[in-house]
Order: structure tokens, then sequence, then C-alpha cells
């Protein structure tokens, strides 16, 4: 199981063009993919996407990309508009001075912005950076896994304390039926009724009540919905929306035996199984 929130960073060299890549991500619902580049490179976004989509499912993963050219890779290219207009004014200037002498192609070409560093082609870059983004994948995956174990314990503390609500709730359920009997019959004998004759009416009703605040059926299926949450946790594929819709079919399961029990008692456990539900809901927006 993998987290959503990750960081790596790769860099590499190769026919003499340096890239240095970072990754970032967090949590989204859908997977998405945003280049931070300046804008010769904005023709990798979809190389780009297309490598980060091959192994992130889910999360939003930010990429930054930075290409330089190694000291062996130079190729001086001349402005030649920018020599001219420094011939120009150079002559002016001596002119105005009234110097003498001959201005060398040496000092034009030392002038500022005459020469310029050619850059790589896209042949040369796409390599570099298609290496650099594996090794910072690599490094962002590897911390995402980290991150999905310690999820993985939480969640798994909060799945057996949910199980013992169920317990707890099954235990309690049977004695409720019994005290609303015992409640109509202290009703019956305050009103001062006969309860003989009173009888098969109030076997009726018990009977009744007893039908509906039955949970079996609900206690049965959270304890169908905790195991295979149990077993999706142990998962290596991306399990983040198989946990969210059993999450969410957990939540309907308390909030129907919430409705139902019509005990005090069991109705404080709701409440704190749905709190306890609040909290596995926090850590599943991280989950891939």
């Amino acid at each position: 199981m993998k987290s959503m929130t990750g960081h790596g960073r790769g860099e590499t060299a190769a026919k003499g063009v340096r890239a240095v890549v970072e990754c970032f991500s967090v949590n989204r619902k859908q997977a998405e993919v945003s280049l931070a580049a300046g804008r010769e490179l904005a023709w990798l976004e979809p190389h780009v996407r297309e490598e980060v989509l091959k192994r992130v499912s889910r999360g939003k993963v930010q990429v930054s990309v930075a290409i330089e050219t190694t000291d062996d890779s130079v190729h001086g290219l001349i402005d030649r508009s920018r020599a001219a207009a420094f011939l120009k004014e150079a002559k002016a200037l001596q002119k105005h001075l009234g110097l003498s002498g001959e201005i060398s192609l040496e000092t034009v070409l030392a002038a500022p912005g005459v020469i310029r560093a050619g850059d790589p082609s896209e042949r040369d870059v796409l390599p570099a950076v298609k290496k650099a983004l594996g090794l910072s994948l690599d490094a962002l995956l590897e911390m995402r896994v980290r991150e999905g174990a310690h999820l993985q314990k939480d969640l798994a503390k909060s799945l057996t304390r949910m199980a013992t609500m169920v317990k707890r709730v099954r235990t309690l359920a049977p004695n409720v039926p019994k005290r609303q009997r015992e409640n109509l019959l202290r009703r019956l004998e305050s009103a001062q009724l006969p309860i003989d004759v009173m009888e098969p009416r109030l076997a009726t009703e018990i009977a009744v009540f007893a039908e509906r605040c039955d949970v079996a059926e609900e206690l049965t299926r959270l304890d169908s919905h905790i195991a295979q949450f149990r077993e999706a946790l142990k998962s290596d594929a991306p399990v983040g929306r198989t946990l969210e819709f059993l999450a969410q079919e957990m939540g309907r399961e308390w909030n129907t035996t919430g409705s139902k029990a019509n005990d005090a008692e069991i109705s404080r456990v709701v409440v704190d199984a749905k709190a306890e539900l609040d909290r596995i809901r926090e850590q599943l927006a991280n989950i891939e």
C-alpha cells in the first residue's frame, strides 16, 4: 500500500546534457501531472506525463525539470546583429574621442552577448530527462511506500478498535427486547392494569419491537467489511478507492445500527464507531 505524498530527485548527464528532475506528489482523487520548466522545454510535457502515469495511478505529481549543457558540449554561436551593433557603437565612440587604432575581431567577439552557448537538441535532451525522471520517480515511490506502511499500521489499529465495538454491540443487542419488556410491565403495574389479561398483547408488542431493533444483519455485514478492509491493506496494488468504498459501506451499516437499536448504550458505541470511521476516512484521503 502506498501513500500519495512523496518527493524524489534524479540527476543524470548524457550526450553533453545534464538534467535535474524533481517530483513532488500530493493527494488527489485522480492522477494529475504538471510540468514546471522553462518555455523552451514545454515540448517535454507529453513525454513526462506518459512516464509518470506508467507508475502513478492516483495523486497530483508536479515535475520540475532543469537542463544545462556540460562544458565539453558548448558550441559557440555568434549573434551577428549584436556584433554589428557593438562594432558600430565602438567606431562611433572611437571617432567621438578622437582615438586611433583598429577594432579587432577578438574585441568584437569578446563583447557581452556576441557569443552565446547553443541550446542542446531535443534528441540529446530527451534521453537525459527520461533517465533523470526515472531516478526521481524511483525515489518518489520509495517514499510513498514508506509513508504507506505507517498509514497501514494506523488503519489496522483503527480496524481493531472498530471490531471491538462490533462485538460490544453484539453483546448488548439481545438485552434490548428484554429491557423493553420490563419497561412495559412496569408501566402496566404503575397503571394498575391486569397484566394477565394484557399478556398476549404484551408478547406481540415485544415481538414487533424485537424485530424492529434487530441489528444482526448489520453486524454481520460490518464483520465482512472489516475483514475485506484488512485484506486490502495487505495488497501492493492501488487500493485507495476500494478502501474508500468499504469505509462508506461501514458508515452506512453503523447509521442503520444506531437508528434501529433504540438503546442508549448501543447509541454511545455507534457514536464512538463513527468517530473512528472519520479518522479512517482522513487517512484514506492520502492512500493511492
